[in-house]
């Protein structure tokens, strides 16, 4: 710090913060009040006491100029005290105003105590009232030093000079008025170093108290709502008494394609995206309850007025956006039905609502309506009930049969899930699977799946039942939530099962060429002995370029090449494409979904291997199966 800017500090003309300005404003507010209260004591005081006790004892000019003395100082407090009480409580807020008539006050005030010491050293007598005078003005009151150093010298100086005019002062006079000021002065610019401080320390706690706060409220990516904030400001809106609960609508909003552009830009860049659309969000539903709710979803509380205009004029603001890449929106809206219903709940009915439009192209906007409801009931049963499912056995593995297409005789079993529920009956496997893995569950479904199946095989292998390798099919999400094959294997020990009675499936759509942890897991089940099935070959869009990155043993191809196969010819020609492919790569093919005697005939004449549908078997629940490989009904290769 330089030498100038010391001197300013300590004359107090530096610049200083809003936040240390109203610090001293609001203080020098209730100091004002304060002093003010005991001057107006004091005045009242000295002018009833003037009236009774010198009345018959003073010339009628001394009460006249003495009253006027009282009464001027009085009306100069009592005029500030009802200023500063009113900026105190709000109702003025002309700082300008307060200002002035803090300065009259401090003038009439070393004008007083001027006056009156002046008369008192004409008696012989202290400067008292001088003192006082200068100590509620100068050490309650803060000023900067600046002003202090001026203000007192200047007054003190004029006392001095007609102290002196009319009486030279003596030796000690000038001593001791010199020490009053120096105390005085010293002690007024001690007062403002300590406000100094305590203001700048307030400031600092201020700030951290607004960052915390901000943090506790807002999303740091994107600077609006979080949440959590979201739903107690909700909740509060939909309790007011005067809010129609009629006229709002929660919005949830996805915006696709946003992974890809944070693939392709990086994290940074897809935060400043965020923080873009959470402007323009702000912009077309100003004055609405806006949220970042995860990702690249938000979630709104609007009024249902113009909603589907307000979208598409939110479409149109996102294509603005200067990227390469197609970015589109879906939206799900719920109308609450009543005050009672809970924020968090309505959210999720709109993101229900919205992820019922995911995979439909031409569709932006989608209401919450009964059918949603049936199936989100069936969704949260699902949710709520898994746990009791899996204890009470409710969820149940069924095997469906492999055949060897040239024998026609089973050679394995897959392992399926299936829930026979008391309340909904079967459920749907698409219903649980789904919402499973949704919700990161689905890891929970596929261990319990494998540990029956061990389970099984240890049972029959005590028995002396003959043992049929059993496939297991797993969801890309147990990946990311297992150290996968880690937790198969352990199981596998646990029942001493051999590796090569478990085959082990992974379905293409869970594929991509850039994810080094699968193909690391993979590649740990293959060095550990297990067979590697790719299932559901032709369903997602992973592309031929998959079969190059992973090494697989059986490829599953998808039953949906079957469909209207007797009238299809080109899918005839596929699947001989197909088939002949996955020989040429040293893979085995297994055809699912074989209903026909026809496609049986075909598959078999052009060389696929294994064949698997409801023209051998349904999937059935081990008691049945068991049944049929007793008494014949299914041959074991």
């Amino acid at each position: 710090m330089g030498y100038l800017e010391k001197v300013k500090r300590f004359l107090g003309i530096q610049n200083y913060s809003d936040y240390v300005k109203d610090y001293f404003y609001h203080s020098n507010i209730i100091a004002s009040i304060y002093v003010c209260s005991v001057v107006l004591i004091l005045e009242i005081w000295m002018i009833l006491s003037t009236l009774f006790t010198q009345m018959n004892k003073r010339t009628t000019s001394w009460l006249i100029i003495h009253l006027a003395c009282y009464f001027a100082l009085f009306l100069s407090a009592l005029l500030l005290l009802v200023y500063a009480y009113l900026h105190h409580k709000k109702v003025v807020k002309n700082r300008k105003g307060w200002e002035f008539l803090r300065l009259t006050f401090c003038t009439v005030s070393m004008a007083f105590g001027i006056y009156i010491s002046y008369m008192d050293y004409l008696k012989g007598e202290q400067f008292i009232t001088l003192m006082t005078m200068t100590i509620f003005v100068f050490c309650f009151i803060v000023w900067r030093p600046i002003f202090s150093i001026c203000f007192l010298t200047f007054s003190y100086g004029i006392f001095f000079v007609l102290c002196n005019y009319s009486n030279p002062a003596s030796y000690a006079t000038k001593v001791n008025l010199t020490i009053v000021l120096i105390s005085i002065l010293l002690s007024a610019i001690n007062a403002f170093r300590q406000k100094i401080k305590e203001a700048q320390k307030e400031e600092k706690l201020e700030h951290a108290h607004n960052i915390l706060l901000k943090l506790a409220i807002s999303d740091e990516v994107t600077g609006i709502a979080n949440i959590n904030y979201f739903r107690g400001q909700a909740l509060e809106i939909m309790q007011k008494k005067e809010t129609n609960i009629s006229n709002l609508v929660f919005l949830f909003l996805d915006v696709e394609n946003f992974k890809i552009l944070n693939q392709k830009y990086g994290f940074i860049e897809g935060n400043m995206f965020l923080k873009k659309f959470a402007d323009v969000l702000n912009q077309v539903f100003y004055g609405d309850l806006i949220a970042h709710f995860s990702n690249d979803n938000f979630v709104i509380l609007a009024k249902d007025l113009k909603i589907k205009d307000k979208i598409l004029d939110l479409c149109k603001k996102l294509q603005d956006f200067n990227y390469d890449i197609k970015l589109g929106l879906k939206v799900g809206a719920y109308k609450p039905e009543s005050k009672d219903c809970l924020p968090f709940v309505a959210c999720d009915h709109a993101r229900f609502a919205c992820n019922s439009i995911k995979k439909h192209y031409s569709k932006t906007y989608c209401e919450y309506d009964k059918t949603m409801s049936n199936n989100f009931q069936k969704k949260q049963y699902i949710l709520n009930n898994f746990d009791k499912a899996i204890e009470n056995e409710y969820i149940k593995v069924y095997y469906q049969p492999i055949v060897n297409a040239k024998t026609g005789k089973i050679c394995s079993l897959e392992a399926l899930a299936r829930w026979d529920d008391p309340f909904y009956g079967f459920l749907s496997p698409a219903d649980f699977i789904e919402t499973l893995e949704e919700y990161y569950q689905i890891h929970r479904l596929d261990m319990y799946v494998v540990e029956q199946v061990c389970r099984n095989i240890s049972n029959a292998k005590k028995i002396g039942k003959k043992i049929l390798p059993i496939s297991l099919n797993f969801s890309r999400l147990d990946f990311g939530s297992l150290n996968l094959a880690e937790e198969v294997e352990a199981c596998l020990n646990k029942y001493e099962i051999n590796k090569q009675e478990i085959h082990i499936e992974i379905t293409e759509s869970t594929l991509s060429e850039n994810d080094e942890k699968l193909k690391t897991e993979l590649k740990q089940f293959r060095n550990a002995g297990y067979a590697l099935w790719l299932d559901d070959f032709g369903s997602g869009y992973s592309g031929l370029n998959v079969l190059k990155e992973y090494e697989f043993d059986v490829m599953k191809i998808d039953m949906k090449f079957l469909s209207n196969f007797e009238g299809n010819q080109k899918a005839r020609q596929i699947l001989k494409n197909i088939i002949t492919l996955a020989n040429e790569l040293g893979m085995k093919t297994l055809t699912e979904g074989v209903e026909t005697q026809e496609a049986y005939n075909f598959l078999k004449q052009n060389d696929c291997e294994l064949l698997q549908g409801y023209l051998f078997s349904k999937p059935l629940p081990l008691s049945d199966l068991q049944a049929k490989l007793d008494d014949g009904t299914f041959l074991i290769e």
